[in-house]
């Protein structure tokens, strides 16, 4: 990535990447359309790339224009206007690590081919309530199939190296309970048997109405299904090519706790314990979502914050320029 290229001239991607390389990746995929982030997201690649210095950072971004779009073209482009050079603050900062390449993904032509080509195409997620939730589903399991690789969720701040076979072909609890498996954190060689299950699956069951069967549930209930997971007990898998990471790995804090993220140092010994629990994951979910960035924005600069002096160690160049990015 180059921070002074205009988006005309972004090259074609290089799909001739090593096997070697490609299967080590680090992906992520923004599917709102808005081929943007915001502070939380940049922090999120900032920190994969910044831990993870010799392996592939990939950023897929859906165009603002997405029908035939080609990154060659000026119809294409992703930003407001490539007459004169717009560089926003997550390009500048991701621009800084050799490792981390922004794709901007043809849709039409990604899908083509595949077993949910025809669920793209009949196009009845475009209706659905939950558009951005279910492309991001289904893309992520495709991207998966085609060249393996480790997805993380882009509200997943990476907090060390994913070094070790325990990141190779794994899936994560998302709770101490160990009641869902995780679709926010997966590694998954191409090809691997459950990444075409999970497509013969969602292309056959879609639901526009349901938000969540077709990401955690679906896979938790392939894993049961195949390979014999009964819930709370990950000795019970039977799929020897598949290896389950406690929430310890990445879900320390959960959904319903996630407030405490926002907790202040200074007022809290609890807060300084949780952060020290933290500090023991590989990362940490940070639960994205509307009504959350509405109570508490990403506050970043605000080193007294659990969160803030998290930003700070993992991603500081997105703390840098933190006043720059959108609310």
């Amino acid at each position: 990535m180059q921070n002074d290229v205009l988006p005309r001239q972004w090259k074609p991607l290089d799909s001739n990447i090593p096997a070697n390389l490609i299967d080590r990746r680090i992906f992520f995929h923004e599917t709102s359309g808005k081929a943007d982030l915001n502070l939380q997201q940049c922090c999120a690649v900032e920190s994969a790339a910044k831990h993870n210095h010799d392996r592939l950072v990939q950023l897929f971004l859906r165009p603002r224009t997405t029908a035939g779009c080609s990154v060659g073209s000026e119809s294409s482009s992703p930003f407001p206007s490539t007459s004169t050079f717009y560089s926003p603050p997550w390009l500048e900062v991701l621009s800084q690590y050799p490792n981390v390449a922004a794709v901007l993904v043809n849709e039409d032509h990604y899908f083509a081919g595949s077993p949910l080509q025809d669920w793209y195409e009949k196009g009845q997620w475009l209706k659905s309530p939950h558009q951005v939730a279910h492309l991001s589903d289904y893309i992520r399991i495709l991207t998966l199939n085609k060249g393996g690789g480790l997805y993380l969720d882009t509200d997943i701040l990476t907090l060390k190296a994913y070094q070790g076979d325990h990141f190779r072909n794994c899936l994560s609890y998302d709770s101490s309970d160990m009641g869902i498996i995780s679709n926010g954190v997966m590694h998954l060689e191409r090809g691997h048997w459950l990444t075409v299950q999970m497509m013969r699956l969602m292309a056959e069951e879609y639901d526009p109405s349901e938000m969540v069967f077709h990401g955690s549930q679906a896979v938790s209930f392939l894993m049961h299904s195949s390979c014999g997971i009964v819930q709370a007990d990950p000795s019970s898998n039977t799929c020897k090519d598949i290896h389950l990471l406690s929430s310890n790995f990445f879900f320390l804090i959960e959904r319903p706790f996630s407030d405490v993220l926002y907790d202040k140092l200074s007022n809290s010994t609890n807060a300084i314990g949780i952060l020290s629990q933290i500090k023991r994951s590989y990362g940490v979910h940070l639960w994205n979502s509307e009504k959350a960035n509405r109570q508490h924005p990403f506050l970043a600069t605000d080193s007294d914050s659990i969160l803030g002096a998290l930003a700070q160690i993992h991603c500081p160049l997105t703390v840098a320029k933190a006043s720059q990015f959108h609310p």
